[in-house]
C-alpha cells in the first residue's frame, strides 16, 4: 500500500465499509427487529450500545495493536496476509450462503441500559470484529506513516458514521427492508454483489505485497 492515506485507498476503504455495515448480519437483523417492533427512537440506544462496542474494538484492535507491531516487518505482512484471506473467506462465505434466516424475535421491553447493553454485547460477541479491526483495517492506513494513528482514527470515524446510519436505515425501514430480504433472488442478487465487492477489496489490499 502507499505510504500514507491516500484518497483511492480511503475510497475503496469507504466500499469495504459499506459493504460491512449495510449487509445484513447480527446486527443489522437485531437493529432490523427492535425498529419493526419499536421504531427508530426506542432503538437508538441498541444503535448506540452497538457503536460503543465497534469504538472500543477499533481503539484496541486497530490503533491499539498497529502501535505494537509497528516497526516489525514481518508481523506487518502476516497481517497484510491474514486481512487479505479474511476478506477472500468473507467473499467465498457470501457467495456460497444459502440465505439468512429472519425470525420476528420477541418484543423487548428493557429500559435504556437493557436495550444499550443488547447492542454492546452483540458487538463484541462477533469474533469477526477482531480480525476485521486487526487485520483489515491498518492496511489502509499508511505504512510507515507519522501519520498512521490519525489515518486510523480517520478510518475508524468513517466506519462508525457509515455504521451508524446502516443501523438507523434498518431501524427506520425494517418492515420494508425485511419484505425484501424474504425473496430468495434477491437474498441471492446481494450476497453475490457482495462477495464480488469482498473480492474488489482484497484483490486491492493483495496489490500491497507487490
Amino acid at each position: 500500500m502507499a505510504t500514507q492515506l491516500t484518497l483511492v485507498s480511503f475510497s475503496y476503504f469507504l466500499i469495504f465499509c459499506a459493504t460491512m455495515t449495510f449487509s445484513p448480519g447480527p446486527m443489522t437483523l437485531l437493529l432490523m427487529g427492535f425498529g419493526m417492533q419499536q421504531g427508530l427512537k426506542r432503538s437508538m440506544p441498541v444503535q448506540l450500545g452497538a457503536s460503543a462496542a465497534y469504538l472500543v474494538s477499533i481503539l484496541i484492535f486497530a490503533v491499539g495493536f498497529a502501535e505494537m507491531v509497528k516497526g516489525n516487518p514481518l508481523i506487518s505482512r502476516g497481517i497484510q496476509y491474514i486481512g487479505v484471506a479474511y476478506l477472500l473467506y468473507l467473499a467465498y462465505r457470501q457467495w456460497t450462503s444459502s440465505g439468512l434466516k429472519l425470525e420476528r424475535s420477541d418484543t423487548l421491553e428493557e429500559g435504556f441500559k437493557g436495550r444499550f447493553g443488547k447492542g454492546l454485547l452483540t458487538g463484541f460477541s462477533n469474533p469477526k470484529t477482531i480480525v476485521m479491526f486487526s487485520a483489515v483495517f491498518p492496511q489502509f492506513a499508511g505504512q510507515g506513516s507519522a501519520t498512521r494513528a490519525q489515518d486510523l482514527l480517520v478510518l475508524g470515524l468513517a466506519f462508525l458514521l457509515l455504521q451508524f446510519a446502516s443501523g438507523c436505515l434498518y431501524c427506520y425501514f425494517g418492515q420494508r427492508i425485511r419484505r425484501v430480504l424474504q425473496s430468495p433472488a434477491r437474498q441471492v442478487l446481494l450476497q453475490r454483489a457482495t462477495a464480488i465487492m469482498l473480492l474488489g477489496v482484497a484483490l486491492l489490499l493483495a496489490r500491497g505485497f507487490a
